[in-house]
């Protein structure tokens, strides 16, 4: 793990740690190439795998700027850990970043404990309680902390992780479909204290969770994390395709129903979609969720007098 801190009107390196000589090399010369052919500093950010002289590296790279100066920040790793899961915990510590410039140092020197390893101390913290905080990231529930220490390091690896266990990377205006549900009754507790999450969870998340409990390098759960969000994305495509065919196709409407009724996150989903219809005025699948949901309770009931 290193980083450097290049200053974009030199291409010189302003901070550099942990990287040697054949790694910076590369680096450099892979921003070189860059600049030369832009003409100018990358605004947004970038993640790139890198192989040379038998050294793999992956590479995060971004310029960040204030008001008198601009530079480059990269964060390297080798090239067997991949950053790429990491990609918004490395923008938002890089937003971070401009507040630092005249001392940039102590802040990037901490990038690596900030953006990689709290997805362990998250596992490790609640290693019996992942589902019901995987669950949290996927409704729209507030949260309410119960702590003794609001600020602590802990709290903080919390929120980031329930962050990048959330779709709203995956969905398109995210804003909107993802905004806070203003029930109170909605509102999730989280015993920092004594490491309880006083919260449902599913059979869905309870897999997923169970197959990170048991990890112990940070690479492989945050790629676990993002296999859990496609799959859950997936699902919730599938089940949008489905009542989109019901409009025209009763056949189409029984399978939602079924998908629905048999689906691990089902609930989940059905509320993903309520809400999206409501948020976008999507009449016509809203009144195809109101007759599904009609007739998920009409078989319910049948079902408890027989």
């Amino acid at each position: 793990m290193s980083f450097i801190l290049f200053s974009s009107t030199n291409n010189l390196p302003v901070v550099c740690k942990q990287c040697d000589s054949k790694t910076f090399d590369i680096v450099h010369g892979y921003l070189q190439n860059i600049l030369a052919k832009s003409n100018s500093s990358p605004a947004s950010s970038h993640i790139q795998a890198l192989n040379q002289d038998n050294i793999s590296i992956s590479l995060y790279y971004r310029s960040v700027k204030d008001e008198e100066n601009e530079f480059i920040v990269c964060f390297i790793c080798d090239g067997t850990a991949l950053l790429s899961p990491f990609y918004h915990e490395l923008d938002k510590y890089t937003d971070g970043l401009a507040e630092h410039l005249e001392n940039p140092e102590p802040y990037l020197v901490q990038w690596q404990f900030n953006c990689i390893e709290y997805v362990l101390r998250v596992v490790d913290y609640f290693r019996n309680d992942l589902s019901p905080l995987m669950y949290i990231a996927l409704s729209r529930n507030n949260i309410d902390i119960l702590t003794s220490n609001p600020n602590s390091q802990i709290v903080r690896d919390t929120h980031l992780f329930i962050s990048s266990c959330s779709l709203k990377e995956l969905m398109y205006n995210t804003s909107v479909v993802f905004a806070p549900c203003s029930d109170p009754e909605e509102t999730v507790m989280i015993d920092f204290d004594n490491k309880i999450v006083n919260y449902e969870s599913n059979l869905f998340c309870s897999k997923w969770a169970s197959q990170i409990e048991s990890e112990f390098d940070a690479y492989v759960v945050r790629q676990k994390l993002e296999d859990y969000k496609i799959a859950a994305n997936e699902d919730l495509n599938t089940f949008r395709r489905l009542l989109h065919l019901a409009e025209a196709d009763h056949y189409a409407f029984f399978q939602g129903y079924e998908f629905i009724k048999l689906h691990d996150n089902g609930k989940i989903l059905f509320e993903m979609l309520s809400h999206e219809s409501m948020v976008y005025s999507l009449e016509s699948l809203e009144n195809l969720l109101n007759i599904l949901q009609k007739f998920r309770l009409y078989k319910e009931s049948v079902s408890l007098k027989t």
